[in-house]
């Protein structure tokens, strides 16, 4: 059952995000059930989602462990929001958060901080649905887990947690999300580093496999998720994790175009 986290220190706006996040996700199954099939990918909610109502902070650092997939958070004021909000950033790399704004201009000044989106009180129904479509897109570009060829077998990781891929003097790296669970258990890690993984696949083949679900080849010697970058220019790009990788001249439109594209897909235009 997918887990949809709601810290809040208002007893009457909890009561408001509950009620109208029942009736945003009534609408959405309803919407499945007209259009006879689910998102295409199911996304990462389903029928069996629910609200679970946080006592603490901590209790959402925890469930975000496998089994929360985004967090609703209101705190008393704005101010008091974002600090919480970049203190769980900083335990739980990769948590989505949901920042709740009480007036107008709380939404601008939420927008230098990396929500996953923005809710009005006031158009709580409105705004939560709209959240639902949105985790439901980014379903569907992205499935949950992959596989790799590795050197004593395969390596199973969640696609989500990808950065990029190297080509490392005739060796593929798989670089991964700092803190990542995928790897915990994983067979073909000897010769690893921290937050990497070898594969016995090649980086066109690797390509090959993950084109289609929002990777590009930014250079000869790296494909990035693109669900990772945070900034593009014309000879590099940041990723979220603050490292920076070159982009071959030649390749800088065509990768521009993917992540334009990607962008769009994902809702975040």
């Amino acid at each position: 059952m997918s887990l949809v986290g709601l810290y809040c220190e208002s007893g009457e706006l909890l009561q408001e995000i509950e009620t109208a996040f029942n009736m945003a996700r009534l609408k959405s199954l309803c919407r499945e059930q007209k259009e006879g099939s689910p998102p295409p990918g199911g996304g990462d909610i389903d029928g069996n989602c629910r609200l679970q109502v946080l006592e603490s902070l901590e209790e959402g650092g925890q469930l975000w462990q496998g089994q929360m997939f985004f967090l609703i958070l209101a705190c008393g004021t704005a101010e008091k929001t974002f600090a919480a909000a970049e203190g769980l950033w900083e335990k739980t790399p990769g948590l989505s958060i949901v920042c709740v704004a009480r007036r107008p201009e709380e939404v601008f000044a939420a927008l230098p901080y990396p929500f996953f989106h923005v809710i009005r009180d006031f158009a709580l129904e409105q705004d939560l649905g709209a959240v639902l479509s949105k985790i439901e897109r980014a379903g569907s570009l992205l499935p949950r887990w992959c596989a790799f060829q590795g050197k004593d077998g395969l390596v199973r990781v969640r696609l989500k947690e990808i950065l990029y891929l190297e080509s490392d003097r005739h060796e593929i790296r798989v670089h991964m999300e700092e803190n990542r669970t995928s790897l915990r258990d994983a067979p073909g890690e000897q010769g690893a580093r921290a937050g990497a993984f070898l594969t016995v696949e090649t980086l066109a083949q690797c390509e090959e496999k993950l084109r289609a679900f929002g990777f590009a080849r930014i250079h000869k010697s790296f494909l990035v998720n693109l669900y990772h970058v945070a900034k593009l220019e014309k000879d590099r790009l940041a990723l979220d994790s603050g490292r920076q990788l070159y982009i071959s001249r030649h390749r800088y439109p065509e990768v521009k175009l993917q992540f334009e594209s990607y962008i769009r897909h994902m809702g975040f235009l």
